[in-house]
């Protein structure tokens, strides 16, 4: 085990895998094998209002708490939770999950589109690119990371068998939401990419290096296709409810 030294910080790495603080040290829970994280609120409270769910476990944050749920879909039990906007933060929380045992976890949030779609439009990502931090202290230094096969394959079923159109695409993962400029955005899609968003690849390189499934399905939000006019849309408000649904139906086919 070593650490890679380098000039440029984000890509020193370190081959050990232990920390000196290492996720779940100051807990005993037990979640079911399948999770689902969800960048999304007020879904989950009405999900929780209107079906049965358990409580089992309370991730402790200095901007707020956020409650692990356990339910029962298709007579299978999962885990679902809230996830943090940002990669290091959703990592923390994946983190926590997997010390707990879960082993597959399917996340749904929504992204910016780099193409002409509709708002709501799926997209489940085959592989993302790592303009963020959290990457590089998970996996060595690389330009992108590709996502698991199996969470991919569930959620093409899930969504053929719904009627649902969806797109198989790459994705920007960036740290820098006020720094997609014009020129980077176009530089962007000229290399294939059709969506952005902030937690991705974070997300699958956590997953990777503790040994667990990961895959995302993301809905776009805003649009960047128009460089010269941004256009917010409804923010996508009005498809997280069926996101949520979809992921859940997920995790059970994984």
């Amino acid at each position: 085990m070593a650490v890679c030294k380098h000039e440029i910080p984000i890509l020193e790495f370190d081959t050990e895998k232990s920390a000196v603080i290492m996720p779940g040290h100051h807990s005993d829970f037990h979640f079911p094998r399948k999770a689902v994280m969800l960048f999304m609120e007020p879904e989950i409270e009405d999900f929780v209002a209107e079906n049965k769910s358990e409580v089992v476990g309370k991730f402790v944050s200095v901007t707020k708490d956020f409650l692990v749920y356990k339910t029962e879909i298709n007579k299978v039990e999962i885990a679902f939770v809230q996830a943090p906007l940002g990669g290091a933060g959703a990592v923390q929380i994946m983190e926590q999950l997997i010390a707990g045992g879960v082993q597959e976890i399917i996340a749904a949030g929504c992204c910016g589109a780099l193409v002409k779609d509709t708002e709501g439009s799926f997209y489940i990502p085959t592989a993302a690119l790592r303009q963020e931090g959290t990457s590089y202290h998970y996996l060595p230094p690389a330009r992108e990371i590709e996502l698991d096969p199996q969470p991919i394959k569930a959620l093409c079923k899930v969504l053929e068998d719904a009627g649902l159109h969806y797109q198989l695409c790459k994705t920007w993962t960036t740290d820098g939401f006020y720094r997609e400029t014009k020129e980077m955005v176009q530089y962007r899609k000229s290399e294939g990419y059709s969506v952005v968003e902030m937690e991705c690849a974070s997300m699958a390189a956590c997953a990777k290096m503790r040994g667990i499934l990961f895959g995302q399905l993301l809905f776009t939000a805003d649009s960047l296709a128009n460089v010269d006019a941004h256009d917010i849309r409804n923010w996508g408000n009005d498809y997280f409810a069926a996101a949520m649904r979809i992921v859940m139906e997920a995790i059970t086919e994984v």
